[in-house]
């Protein structure tokens, strides 16, 4: 299926910032607005549910009716639809919602993680502000039933709700299901559809779909959606009182596992016992949503609001709420926007172009600050330090995630406060100083145990795991991956998988059994392929490469290498596509092809300086200068060498400026130049030794010893 790459303008006027996002129903792109400098969301169906003129006519038309909803806190707000006549598509132009920082994404089903129900007071605030959306809904268009109520396609935004301690809440995907019943004659089963096994199953009752002509997520299906009987508002409230029991009760009302059997089980009520301790108020309004007769659920919407409430005052004893006037609103939209601005850049982040996206992260923070929003603020600190340590520029890095830390401290953000100390581990890994990433994930760890962070759990897990391994201590490095990936399998993070695995990989690598590794890479990359996590995908090919690199296979390494390559070209990763490129340039160099290995090096040169990074431009300068000393030409490499060097110290890379400082050190004993390289040589030693590197500093003890002696 065809996709546009980032960068690409749509109607010459939305330009995509990142790689699709790809749903069971539909094409996601976030995209700026350039003609109103707005980040906004452009959706489009999939090919298969628009295959002739009459499903494309209804698809506008449906969207002209979400346009006609306007703007209101609780809805996902749509701008525009348009149709292309290039290619026939058409989209929606729809509201950029900003996640919370630290959750997957911003649907609530980020939110919901089995066994671990959300708080009463916290899931009625979170139903009320869904019933107040499709109230509004309703009462804009008469009869309007939405079809497709669920976790998915309701999204939990950054922002917070007016005189309440809980996120803004909007729902998504307005009429959209309807679209897939009317093209249902037209939709034809793709290979994927047609395999088999507990995989497919699941992704069928969890997904938008046709079942026995009905459309919808089987999970959330009213009794009468089930039997082709009509749907009312009572039907999206059927699918409320799903949502409301997985945030209640930490797992889903319907203990079923295929499509007959939940058929079954939502049509003879047979949904599981509601969790004890729960007030009786709370408990009706569950079992009335969720009752199979439709005369016994609330009728409209009204009526779901008045008993959410109730309930939440009884509970909290303290009023609800108030519907937000549109007075109110501005303010509210201001916040969001300056969340959308924080999506953008990450969006621009993730495929390398870090400058780019450092403009938006500075406009998020800007607003953050104007608004007096300082958890807005202080994300797009972290994100600027994230910013700066891509470039390679980890002392400014660090800059920004102080002033995030002091943030997330001063209002009392125990999430926040653990992303910043995590990210200052990391900052501080850049640097060599293996010690300081130890102390500061050690914290992050303690906080995100305390609020039960398991993502982030496994984060500093695995951080601590490279700290460890950069030290030389790759077996205690084995126990701290070890217990990341039994985080990220309880939790079914599957990127935290791939990620624990790869990083296992390279443990057994540094232990020198490169065999063992390539099983941790295979499992690795077999997960990315998986989920289509291509920048993963690159990531575990370029590993692949390193460890037949190490069996001493450099032409497979670089099939390897070559295949990461093709992806970062792909996906518009131009820092991977730097960094394939200088790997495929120590491969050649390892076969003996110097002038090759210069050619790739000079390519990966031009890359980082375009894109900014310092860290990837001294890597491709070490690498020159090692290519060059092969060919003999011993002056060119010590150019080149002498550039990186003053680089890494200038983004404070301790030790691999102390390790560069030895390999140019013999570099000058070699054309005369003992007392400089003597100097450097003795610097490195200082270095090291300081960091904690005993065994580098004693090969370098045993390098001068060499040099000194005329040995070099």
């Amino acid at each position: 299926m065809k996709t546009y790459p980032p960068g690409t303008r749509i109607a010459g006027r939305y330009e995509i910032a990142g790689r699709p996002l790809m749903g069971g129903m539909g094409i996601v792109y976030i995209c700026l607005d350039t003609e109103t400098d707005r980040p906004v969301a452009l959706k489009t169906f999939r090919p298969e549910f628009l295959p002739d003129r009459a499903a494309r006519d209804r698809f506008l038309r449906e969207g002209t009716v979400w346009v006609d909803l306007g703007a209101h806190p609780h809805v996902v707000r749509c701008y525009q639809v348009f149709k292309l006549n290039v290619r026939d598509e058409v989209y929606l132009v729809l509201e950029l919602v900003g996640k919370e920082p630290g959750r997957e994404d911003a649907s609530l089903r980020s939110w919901l993680a089995p066994g671990q129900p959300l708080p009463v007071e916290q899931t009625l605030l979170f139903a009320l502000q869904i019933a107040r959306g499709m109230k509004h809904a309703t009462d804009v268009i008469p009869g309007f039933v939405h079809r497709d109520l669920k976790p998915e396609n309701v999204l939990v935004g950054a922002d917070h709700l007016s005189g309440a301690p809980t996120n803004r809440l909007r729902v998504t995907d307005f009429g959209l299901a309807t679209i897939l019943q009317e093209a249902a004659p037209h939709i034809t089963k793709t290979a994927s559809d047609t395999q088999h096994g507990t995989r497919n199953k699941q992704h069928a009752i969890r997904n938008t779909q046709l079942t026995h002509g009905a459309v919808g997520t089987p999970l959330y299906m009213a009794p009468e959606q089930w039997q082709r009987q009509p749907v009312t508002a009572a039907t999206d409230v059927y699918a409320l009182g799903c949502i409301l029991y997985e945030m209640l009760a930490g797992q889903r009302a319907v203990p079923a596992h295929s499509l007959t059997a939940l058929q079954r089980v939502h049509c003879a009520g047979q949904v599981r016992p509601l969790p004890e301790g729960l007030s009786a108020t709370v408990g009706q309004i569950v079992t009335r949503c969720l009752a199979v007769e439709l005369g016994e659920r609330y009728r409209d919407w009204g009526q779901v609001e008045a008993a959410l409430a109730a309930a939440y005052e009884d509970l909290a004893d303290r009023p609800a709420p108030q519907p937000e006037p549109a007075a109110l609103v501005s303010r509210a939209q201001r916040v969001a926007a300056g969340w959308s601005y924080s999506e953008m850049g990450a969006s621009y982040l993730y495929i390398g172009k870090a400058e780019v996206a450092a403009g938006y992260f500075e406009r998020a923070q800007e607003v953050g600050s104007a608004e007096g929003e300082q958890e807005l603020e202080g994300t797009a600190l972290n994100n600027l330090g994230e910013v700066y340590r891509n470039l390679g520029d980890a002392h400014r890095a660090i800059g920004y995630y102080e002033q995030a830390l002091a943030i997330a401290i001063e209002i009392g953000d125990r999430r926040g406060e653990g992303n910043a100390l995590g990210n200052l581990g990391i900052a501080y890994f850049q640097l060599g100083d293996a010690r300081r990433v130890i102390q500061f994930c050690e914290q992050a760890l303690v906080i995100r145990r305390e609020i039960g962070d398991r993502r982030g759990q496994g984060i500093d897990l695995g951080n601590l795991g490279l700290a460890y391994a950069a030290l030389g201590n790759a077996r205690r490095a084995i126990g701290y991956y070890e217990q990341q990936l039994v985080v990220t399998r309880e939790i079914g993070d599957r990127r935290g998988d791939g990620n624990a695995l790869g990083n296992l990989g390279s443990a057994y690598l540094q232990l020198g059994d490169a065999r063992r590794a390539v099983g941790y890479y295979e499992q690795a990359l077999e997960i990315a392929l998986e989920i289509g996590d291509r920048r993963g995908q690159g990531t575990d090919l370029n590993n692949l490469g390193e460890a037949y690199r190490n069996l001493g296979d450099a032409h497979r390494a670089i099939g390897y290498y070559e295949q990461a390559l093709a992806i970062a070209i792909e996906i518009g990763d131009r820092l991977g596509e730097g960094n394939a490129l200088g790997n495929l340039g120590t491969a050649c160099a390892a076969l003996g092809g110097a002038r090759r290995a210069i050619g790739y090096y000079e390519q990966q040169l031009v890359i980082t300086r375009e894109i900014g990074d310092r860290r990837g431009e001294s890597n491709a300068l070490m690498g020159l200068g090692i290519a060059y000393a092969d060919l003999g030409d011993v002056q060119r490499a010590i150019e080149h060498e002498e550039q990186a060097l003053e680089i890494y110290r200038e983004i404070g890379d301790v030790l691999t400026a102390a390790m560069l400082s030895a390999n140019l050190a013999m570099s000058l004993s070699q054309v005369g130049q003992v007392d400089r390289a003597t100097s450097l040589i003795e610097q490195a030693i200082r270095d090291f030794r300081q960091a904690g590197y005993s065994q580098q500093a004693q090969q370098a003890e045993r390098m001068l010893a060499r040099i000194r002696g005329g040995g070099a």
